[in-house]
């Protein structure tokens, strides 16, 4: 065993016989049940929690931070939501027969968030199926209006978008994502309620709409109403939705320097597994660190908003960045684990690469060896909370993030959840995050050796095509351990030789105008159109989870061309992207987030 090995194998072997099972359990039970509710009131219900826990474990400067919720503030490329507080919420059809369909004091989830209030004695209307809307003619839109949408699509973009423009009461969906692995009693959760079929959180911009999520279940027991006879319906719907403010949580495990570790996930999700499970193990980790001597480095414990309040935190306070050494993002440890149902975690990307995913790789591997656990999936960057390893934020954070079996629905719950699997993930997330705040120069050059190593022995199974950009990109990670102190980095990326990149450059990657215009941009993060017109997008879907459009934007550092980033990102995803990179910058140009310079 290596000496980096050997002191990971050591804080794996403490942090595995300290872990408190029961306690970790308790934190995520609690976790859900607060967040199961979904709606500010309840995210600032679980803030406050949290803050108090932290401050029974010993961490210092623990602070719930109020981002801004005002459906305007931009924070890099994101527009920030809007506020929803949810009142009553509840669904009937009043004849032929009086039933009730669903209820959001029963099933928090029946209802949408931002959900738009009904007047105080509701309203009523007939229920009409519409499950194909191209196919609905102007006289049937007519006849929709007041009307009560039953529909198999999602109920948000397309649908709701189409729900205002016929003047719909509300819409009522029984889409279920994957639901053919859930059977008939699941009911989705709608947490994205933009006008734009891409977009996430409602924006001061969006049209409003009511709307509710039923199980099929349900949704066939109106049909078969509807089939026999005119159904009314009838919505009661409270709450508000405005401004106000979202609710993160910070606080600090000291360190010997000002230098920093973050340790991330996000809050304010419905599942048992998405995510309390990864903050309830971010709790234990901060319990297991707590007890031990101050490290070299000082690690800051997060718990945020997804994406939107990492991007509002980090924006206001930019000097973080440049103290952070590093970060891992956990997003769901506690998924039942099968052969073929594992749990992934996602590397640095590769405009930025780094020897932390040699270090985390590591942790898993170690950590098979504990009751019930599997070799985990590694997977190429995808994007969450580890936004700041955008080269343009500089932090390397890799991702453990694994969409359950039941995402986003009611069946995320308690039942689900599998111990092992979040005792494993909290011992390899804790080994990860105190390596680092202990690393000196001695351990940076034992990470920075066994990286290269492991890097030459994978190139074999690379393609030639690929092979001298993957050594390239395999010595850039090696060479970061000098940001933890390495000193002889460079000897251990010597058999990884470094190419000019630039070189990459071919006619499938543009002409003239692509090599002479340079992208310049003015945000860091996954690029989004939050404030751009669909007019203005070129037949492009918003960005924000797309791979390769969000690479794109990580290789424009204000020197390469078009056609050097559309070069890269060939080589990185194996497919030509000129076209669409050309078009992302044009569009991102017009919102204002890039300038597009002409070389001479």
């Amino acid at each position: 065993m290596t000496a980096f090995l050997s002191k990971l194998q050591s804080l794996i072997d403490d942090f595995a016989a300290r872990y408190d099972e029961a306690a970790t359990l308790e934190w995520v039970r609690a976790l859900w049940q607060s967040d199961r509710w979904s709606d500010y009131t309840a995210f600032h219900r679980t803030a406050r929690y949290v803050a108090e826990e932290l401050r029974k474990l010993g961490v210092q400067d623990v602070q719930i931070v109020p981002c801004p919720a005002d459906g305007r503030t931009r924070v890099q490329a994101w527009t920030m939501p809007l506020a929803w507080e949810a009142g009553t919420a509840v669904l009937k059809a009043v004849s032929p027969v009086e039933q009730v369909v669903c209820d959001r004091a029963i099933e928090p989830l029946s209802c949408v968030m931002w959900c738009e209030p009904t007047p105080p004695g509701g309203v009523r209307g007939p229920l009409v199926v519409v499950d194909d809307i191209a196919g609905v003619t102007p006289e049937q839109r007519q006849a929709l209006r007041g009307a009560f949408l039953l529909t198999s699509l999602p109920a948000r973009g397309a649908m709701k978008v189409f729900a205002c423009e016929v003047g719909a009461a509300a819409v009522v969906s029984s889409f279920v994502a994957h639901g053919e692995r859930h059977g008939d009693k699941a009911v989705f959760w709608t947490n994205a309620w933009a006008d734009d079929e891409g977009g996430w959180a409602l924006k001061a911009s969006d049209r409003r709409m009511a709307a509710f999520n039923i199980s099929n279940q349900t949704a066939v027991r109106l049909r078969r109403l509807v089939a026999n006879a005119p159904v009314v319906c009838e919505a009661v719907v409270g709450g508000r939705i405005g401004e106000g403010t979202l609710p993160i949580v910070v606080g600090v495990l000291p360190g010997q320097t000002d230098e920093e570790v973050l340790l991330n996930g996000h809050l304010y999700e419905i599942g048992a597994n998405d995510n309390a499970s990864g903050t309830g193990a971010i709790l234990e980790a901060a319990r297991l660190m707590a007890a031990m001597d101050r490290p070299r480095r000082r690690v800051r414990l997060q718990f945020t908003s997804e994406c939107y309040g990492t991007y509002a935190y980090y924006t206001a306070r930019p000097e973080l960045l440049k103290r952070t050494v590093a970060g891992l993002n956990v997003d769901g440890v506690g998924e039942r684990q099968t052969e073929r149902w594992r749990q992934p975690w996602y590397r640095t990307p590769m405009a930025a690469p780094s020897a932390v995913d040699t270090l985390m790789r590591a942790a898993f591997r170690l950590t098979e060896p504990l009751p019930g656990c599997l070799a985990v999936e590694e997977r190429a960057h995808g994007l969450s909370d580890n936004v700041l390893c955008d080269p343009a934020a500089g932090v390397p954070m890799p991702t453990i993030m694994q969409a359950p079996w039941t995402w986003h629905t009611n069946l995320d719950d308690w039942t689900q959840l599998d111990p092992r699997s979040i005792r494993r993930g909290t011992v390899a997330v804790t080994a990860f995050v105190r390596w680092l705040a202990e690393a000196g120069p001695a351990d940076a050059d034992a990470l920075a050796a066994d990286a290269a190593a492991e890097a030459v022995a994978s190139l074999g199974e690379v393609a030639d095509e690929r092979r001298a950009f993957i050594a390239d990109r395999a010595r850039a990670a090696v060479l970061w351990t000098e940001r933890l102190g390495a000193t002889q980095a460079a000897a251990a990326a010597r058999p990884l030789e470094a190419i000019d990149l630039a070189s990459l450059v071919s006619e499938a990657d543009g002409g003239e105008d692509e090599r002479r215009t340079v992208p310049v941009r003015h945000f860091w993060g996954a690029p989004t159109f939050d404030e751009i017109p669909l007019a203005d997008r070129e037949g492009l879907a918003d960005p924000r989870w797309n791979g390769p459009l969000t690479a794109a934007t990580y290789w424009a550092d204000g020197r390469r061309s078009i056609a050097e980033i559309a070069a890269l990102i060939r080589t990185e995803f194996g497919r030509p992207a000129a076209d669409r990179v050309a078009r992302l910058f044009r569009v991102l140009q017009r919102g204002g987030l890039v300038s597009l310079e002409r070389r001479p």
